[in-house]
């Protein structure tokens, strides 16, 4: 009796050996319905099939709380944006007093993200009557901790305003939500603004356009030239025919994805993800269009934040230019 019981221990040792060598990983990607969510549960998938070892759980974030949560360690993985990744590394702006030196690159230029500020067919403000005149408005834009909401807060900044004097003041409704949520205000007709940060084509912009006509505003050559002196956004264009009804360039700004990772991550892990997107580079498009821009002999160039040494071995091994 007593060899049986030895036995049946030993038998649940071995069997639960795997799951106790396996790491996890915390990967913070983006609000539920965006880019950025499909991007890192696709990329996760292709991961951890070629390395089973690596346990990857991918958790809704945002443009502006990742890097920090990346710093801290509360997130292993995080997706990001230049700007930001930069910001947050030197401690500027809204990171000021607080560098996040924990804060390392895998690489970037996983996509390109483009503000989006979409008004129903039937809204006629533009920017500047918007923002520095207008009364009763109502308009969509995602919660505080994401690029987008930073960026609309800088935009009311440039216009001299901010959610207290138009929410007070003005009787503008200001609904913050995720994607789904906003793309089922506009269409409900409860929303007739909406401002948001996707990879083209975004899935939350085709849906709303497939069912309420409107169309995406240009960003002015003042506002542009703003926000690049004070935050460092590039301007860039929204193609025509991107979305339904879309007959001309959209003049926006544009930011580039960053993969960033924690500092206290190993070596051999870092080395192990890079090498798998690296392997599979021509799989991301097919997780998200917006990927097919990413090209690994060029991820390692200008990083916004220091690479990581597990992404230097890699891009070193491959001849690729960091």
């Amino acid at each position: 009796m007593k060899r049986i019981v030895l036995s049946a221990a030993l038998v649940a040792a071995v069997s639960l050996a795997p799951s106790a060598r396996a790491e996890t990983l915390e990967f913070t990607a983006g609000q539920l319905g965006g880019g950025w969510y499909t991007m890192a549960t696709g990329m996760s998938k292709i991961i951890m099939q070629d390395y089973p070892e690596l346990n990857i759980k991918v958790v809704p974030g945002g443009g502006t709380a990742n890097p920090s949560k990346v710093n801290a360690g509360k997130s292993q993985l995080g997706m990001g944006l230049d700007v930001f990744t930069f910001l947050a590394y030197k401690g500027r702006e809204i990171y000021t007093g607080k560098p996040h030196e924990n804060l390392m690159m895998i690489g970037m230029s996983f996509s390109d993200n483009y503000m989006h500020f979409l008004k129903a067919k039937d809204a006629k403000l533009g920017f500047e009557e918007l923002f520095a005149k207008a009364k009763n408005v109502d308009l969509a834009v995602t919660k505080a901790g994401s690029s987008d909401e930073q960026t609309f807060r800088w935009v009311m900044k440039h216009y001299g305003t901010g959610y207290d004097d138009l929410r007070d003041n003005r009787d503008f409704k200001i609904n913050q939500g995720n994607y789904a949520e906003m793309s089922s205000q506009y269409k409900d007709r409860q929303v007739d603004y909406v401002f948001f940060n996707l990879g083209i084509p975004g899935a939350a912009a085709i849906d709303m356009l497939l069912s309420r006509e409107g169309e995406l505003m240009d960003f002015p050559d003042e506002l542009l030239g703003a926000l690049n002196d004070q935050y460092g956004f590039l301007s860039s264009k929204i193609p025509a025919g991107t979305y339904k009804g879309q007959s001309a360039d959209v003049t926006t700004i544009k930011m580039g994805t960053t993969l960033t990772v924690n500092a206290d991550v190993s070596t051999d892990t870092v080395y192990k993800i890079l090498k798998s997107i690296c392997s599979n580079q021509d799989k991301l498009g097919a997780i998200h269009n917006s990927m097919k821009v990413f090209d690994c002999k060029t991820a390692g160039k200008d990083a916004p934040s220091p690479l990581h040494p597990g992404a230097v071995k890699y891009y070193k091994e491959m001849g690729y230019a960091m």
